[in-house]
């Protein structure tokens, strides 16, 4: 008996074969304890600071993807999804906040409002219309924070820019990773240990901990 087939199922289809059973993608699932292991490390850094910071919600959000991703390949159903790409947004936006704080368009003060209405926003909509939206959404919140960016990066702000081009880097890496899983330019359904949407867990796993450690400049 499959415990998951009643529910309703994913919008999105990877490589990795579904079994019957608890977990139905094991590499794909268990790859997610990459997310876990850098939020507790990010957690860790901050271990002692007075307070909660966006630097805590940043590992907060890498272990709540870690968390809902393991699940929504565990079971492959969109109740799972949902909560999955909810902490992705958790994640991107922080990144996005800060960016229109450093760029002058919001206040410090403004940083909380301004994060948590963009998410509850981001969120809804993707519960309104359902399929893909999600990803969309995620994609476009990437965009916006890249273009605020570039802006910044043009205002010759005084930063250390390497840890972010890393983060870059290797997002752009493990995206091409989960583009080719998606449209199966590289698949082997039944090889449950090694599979390219893994790989991409595991490498933005990375991407989260360099993007920790470029935000961490702007602290004071």
């Amino acid at each position: 008996m499959c415990p998951w087939i009643s529910w309703q199922p994913a919008s999105l289809k990877f490589c990795e074969a579904m079994l019957c059973g608890y977990i139905r993608q094991p590499a794909n699932s268990l790859s997610n304890m990459a997310f876990i292991i850098s939020g507790i490390l990010i957690l860790l850094r901050e271990k002692g600071k007075k307070g909660f910071s966006p630097y805590h919600l940043m590992g907060v959000a890498s272990i709540s993807i870690g968390i809902t991703s393991g699940i929504y390949h565990a079971s492959m159903t969109f109740f799972w999804q949902f909560f999955d790409v909810s902490s992705m947004f958790m994640l991107i936006l922080l990144a996005l906040t800060f960016n229109l704080t450093r760029v002058g368009w919001l206040k410090w003060s403004q940083f909380v409002w301004a994060y948590l209405i963009m998410l509850i926003t981001s969120m809804g909509l993707m519960l309104l219309i359902q399929g893909k939206s999600g990803e969309w959404i995620f994609a476009i919140e990437v965009t916006l924070t890249m273009i605020v960016e570039a802006l910044i990066y043009r205002q010759k702000q005084r930063s250390d820019f390497k840890p972010f081009f890393q983060a870059i880097g290797i997002f752009l890496l493990s995206f091409v990773i989960w583009t080719g899983d998606i449209q199966g330019w590289w698949c082997d359904p039944d090889n449950h240990i090694l599979q390219g949407h893994a790989a991409w867990h595991v490498l933005n796993a990375f991407t989260i901990w360099y993007l920790y450690k470029f935000y961490k400049q702007f602290e004071k």
